[in-house]
This record gives structure tokens, sequence and C-alpha cells, in this order.
């Protein structure tokens, strides 16, 4: 009998479509499922509610398991797979979001095995009340400096009845507010048929309101509704009420749906200045004609025209909104579709006039380390804490920056300040990497006061090891300034970061740089480190090497165990010599 071995994996298919099968693999594995159960099983209380729904599968033998969440209502999640190869046993979830009374089940069904379908797991709603609804005209009450965050979010859908040609596209708009900036809010869209989606975040800045828009669309192809919510995690968290949508798909009136941007919803910087405001209209049938004008939260009003559609369905570019600011200022634009429907789209802004950077501010990206949980299998997702600084020769001064990540501005924004007049620095907001196993990319500093922004820093994360219990992190700054070829020169430091979780013996490892010619060359010297066995043990490896040209080059880590090879993706870096 074959030894046992480890799971493979599981993969998401997020539609009804699957590739086809070798023959006979699915009767290769037998399934049982237990614990289905439905968290909380009966709710009495204020609504909505987020009931859980779990069951543990054990999969044996090889082959491929196809099997979706069936419901009551007669709804069902997308089929998932599992693939497998020896034995091993999963928990499998999803959520659904009630904000009335209503009772049922969600049990588990296979395709192509037995059991047809595992035990039904019951559940009961009963609303005692509702939560109070905080949206754009029921702002979160504010909460001092001090006290813990509390978030709310409430969802709308555009349209929310189509009737007409399909596919038909729904935009779902969030609004999430929070009691005190700034803060960073985990949230979760919450799907009628897919259940619960990826982790997001929502970063709000000291410098700007405490309310913002987040938004996702779904393509709906047959007659039909559904919903979809808003989950805020945390002590602090709150779910939305259902955006509910209906689709009946025949002929009637072309639906126009605007999309409003900007590349600058929150500009820190000289004043007067003008922010730039894009959008697009998009009709699900031709022909069509759209009216539309771009309105703004204070009674000014931007372009106006009519587009006129032929051909197919599709999308077309609006007149630009240059909107020219003189102060500070707080509000929200709105492209709206005047006919064949209203229909609208809002993005809310923020400016903050600066004078400059007297004070010579300069920022610098400091480090990234590894900030995964210590007992999780590195086969989690990678997550990492980027640090910077903000230093001044003098003072007294206030500068905002923000993260650009992969060369852009993220919107996660803040104040670094100074009262004395001598030499200041300032550590900022650290910025969370989530997700980043298996990538590379980089972050950078922007100080708002004058744009300037600082050198890179560019990194690689990977999973190593037979047993996936080595975490590497890579990290290769950028230079700008002075380079050496002679003399004691002029140096840059890449930095590696080695995370063992329970491994005894040593690891060997070398940097390789791309040359010139497109091959990869060690370079420096060969290393290696030891582990002591220890659940989380972690060693750090600095090697400095000498600038000398201007160039843009790619380097990446690789490592060595029990007689494998492993590396990181690659990470790319420039220098630039003044």
């Amino acid at each position: 009998m074959r030894a046992l071995q480890w799971l493979l994996g599981l993969a998401l298919v997020l539609g009804m479509g699957l590739p086809a099968l070798p023959a006979g693999a699915e009767a290769e594995v037998r399934v049982s499922v237990t614990r289905v159960k439905a968290s909380p099983a009966r709710h009495t209380g204020k609504c909505p509610v987020v009931v859980e729904f779990s069951a543990r599968i054990t999969v044996k033998g090889s082959g491929v398991v196809r099997y979706h969440w069936g419901r009551s209502d007669g709804t069902r999640a997308p089929v998932r797979t599992l693939k497998v190869q020896g034995r091993k046993t999963v928990v499998v979830r999803d959520r659904q979001v009630f904000d009335k009374d209503t009772k049922g089940w969600q049990a588990i069904r296979f395709f192509g095995v037995k059991p047809k379908l595992s035990g039904k797991a019951a559940f009961s709603v009963k609303c005692g009340g509702l939560e109070p609804v905080y949206d754009g005209g029921h702002p979160l009450p504010p909460g001092s400096r001090t006290d813990p965050v509390r978030t709310a979010a409430s969802v709308t859908a555009t349209p929310s009845s189509h009737s007409g040609a399909c596919p038909a596209t729904v935009g779902f708009t969030a609004t999430l507010q929070v009691s005190r900036v700034p803060a960073r809010v985990a949230y979760r869209w919450v799907d009628s048929l897919t259940g619960e989606g990826p982790l997001q975040y929502a970063d709000f800045g000291a410098g700007t309101g405490r309310s913002r828009t987040v938004s996702a669309s779904l393509t709906v192809t047959a007659s039909g509704g559904g919903w979809k919510a808003v989950r805020t995690l945390g002590p602090g968290g709150a779910v939305s009420t259902r955006a509910n949508y209906t689709v009946t798909c025949g002929s009637g009136q072309p639906v126009a749906t605007p999309a409003a941007a900007t590349e600058t919803q929150h500009y820190s910087g000289p004043c007067p200045a003008t922010v730039r405001f894009t959008g697009k209209v998009t009709v699900d049938r031709v022909p069509a004609e759209v009216a539309y004008e771009w309105v703004d939260s204070r009674g000014g009003k931007g372009p106006s025209d009519v587009l006129t559609f032929t051909g197919a369905p599709g999308s077309e570019d609006v007149i630009p909104y240059d909107r020219r600011v003189e102060k500070g200022e707080a509000g929200t634009v709105t492209l709206r579709v005047l006919t064949p429907k209203v229909a609208e789209s809002t993005i809310d802004f923020t400016v903050r006039c600066q004078d400059g950077n007297p004070a010579g501010a300069r920022a610098t990206v400091t480090d990234i380390a590894y900030a995964g949980t210590r007992s999780g299998p590195c086969g989690q997702p990678i997550s990492m804490l980027a640090s910077g600084v903000i230093s001044a020769p003098r003072g007294p001064a206030t500068i905002t920056y923000e993260w650009v990540k992969n060369g852009r501005p993220i919107e996660l924004t803040d104040e670094a300040a100074s009262t004395g007049t001598g030499p200041w620095k300032w550590d900022v907001i650290r910025l969370s990497l989530q997700k980043e196993q298996d990538a590379s990319g980089s972050v950078a500093i922007k100080i708002h006061n004058d744009g300037g922004v600082s050198p890179a820093l560019n990194y690689s994360s990977a999973c190593a090891g037979e047993e996936r219990d080595l975490t590497l992190i890579a990290t290769v700054p950028d230079h700008a300034g002075a380079c050496s070829s002679e003399g004691p020169g002029v140096f840059v430091h890449n930095r590696a970061t080695i995370i063992a979780r329970g491994l005894s013996g040593s690891v060997v490892y070398q940097w390789a740089r791309k040359t010139a010619d497109g091959r990869w060359a060690d370079w420096g010297s060969r290393g290696g480190v030891s582990f002591r066995g220890d659940e989380f043990e972690t060693r750090s490896l600095i090697y400095p090497w000498k600038v000398s040209n201007t160039e843009t080059r790619q380097w990446k880590l690789t490592v060595t165990h029990k007689g494998k090879e492993y590396e990181t993706p690659v990470a790319s870096h420039t220098v630039t010599c003044a």
C-alpha cells in the first residue's frame, strides 16, 4: 500500500465550465464528509448577520473530486475541485449574509463519487431589530483618537433592476466609514452565489476623510437575481445589508452605466491645483444615445455631451473634468447619465495645500520584514511589513507622505512633523504587503510637499524546503547618488531573510545577478546558515556591493537545502549615478 502523501492543492473554479478530466480519475477517490454545520445555527437578534457554513471533507485515493455548496433556496455555489494523491482532510467554508427572517440549509454536493450529498447544515435567522445603516447620507459618528476604530459599511447596486439584452453588467459600490483616521480596514465582499470573496484592504490616511468607496462588478448572462454585501473584519467590524439586483434578459431600452475615476483622488501639494476626473459610459446594446454631465458636491458643473453608440455594445470615454482647486477642500464629483435612464457614478476627493519642502525632508524605505503567522505553514500567503523614515536637516516642518507600490501611489497617506529647529527623523506608518508569496515588487515613499519620491526598495519572496518550512525574503535597493569604482567606494546593501519553522540543519545561499549579456552569474561568495530546530528562527544576511555605473539589473537569491535548490522570483533594481 502506498505511503500516505499530502494533498497537493485546492483549486477554485469560478464558473460551471470545467476542463475534461482523465477517464476513471474520479473512480479512484473515496470521500467522507463530517461536521457539516452552520454557525450560528440559530440567530435571534439584530440584522444583518453573517452565517458561516463549514464541512470537513476527508479524501482518500488518487484523482480529482468535484463539489459545490447546494442551498435550500435552489441556488448553488460554483464548482470547486480537489486534486488528491494519498489522504488528506480539509475544511471548506461558505459565508452568507441575512438581513431578514429566514430558515433553510446548506450541504455539499459531489459529482461522480459517493456520497452524492452530505448531511445538511440547517439554520434559522429571526431578526429582532436592524443595526443602524450608516451611508453617505447618515455618517458614522466620530470617535476619539484613543478609542478603538469602529467601522460601517453600506452597498448599492447599479442598476438594481435590468431588463434587456444580456450579458448585463451590474456594478456594486460599497461605502466604508471609520470612526477615526488614520485607519486600515480589512473587508470582504460576500456574494449570494459565490459566498465570501478574497480579503482586501481600504486605507484612510490622517489627511483624508472618514469615508471612502470601493467597487465591484458582476456579469450576468441569464435572467435571475442575487445580491452582494460587504463584511468588515476586526473588533470594530460590521456587516452591510444586501444590495439586491434582478436581471430579466430580453428586449428593452439600452442600459448605460457610468464609471468615474481619478489618479489624484487625494491630492497634497502646491495650490492652486487642477484635479482631473476621467470616466466612461458602457451600454448593453446598440444603437444608443447617452447624454451625460459632470457635477460636484458644491454645485459646480463640468463638461456635458452626448455619446452615440453603434456597431456593438461597449464603452466610450467621456470628456474629462479638470476641476481647479484654489485651497484645501474635500468633496465628491459625479458622472451622471441623463438619458436613456438616469445613473450615477460618484468618487470622493480631498485636496491639501502644501508650501513646498523648505526643510529639505527626504524619505527612505528602510526594511521589508516577515510578518506572517509564526505558527502557520509556509504554504499560506506570506505577509510582510515595509518600514521607512522621513528625515530632515532642519525644522519646523509638516511633511505629507504617501506609500508607492510598484510605481503607483496607493493612498496610504499620513503626516510627519517637527516643531524644533534642528535635524529630525520620523518613523512612517508601516505598509502591509499581503499575499506576496512567490512574488516580487517594489515600494517607495512619496513626499507630497515637493513631489519627490524615495529610491525604491525592491523585494521578492518564496517558500522553500521539502516540507515548505523555509520562507525566503530578498530585498535589493535602488540607488541614486554618488558612485565610485575606486578607493573606498560607494556600496549598496542587498539583504536576505531566511525564516525556518522547526528545521534542524544548514542552508546554503547564493546571490545571482543577470549580466549585461543576459546570463545569470553568481555574485559574491556562497554562504551558509544553521538552524537549531526551534519552532520559529530567523537569519538575516547582508551583502554589500560597490556601485560604479548607472544600470538596471535583475537579482535573485538561491538557497540549497538537502540537495535541492530553491530560488526567489526575480527582483529588478536601478542605479542612477549622479
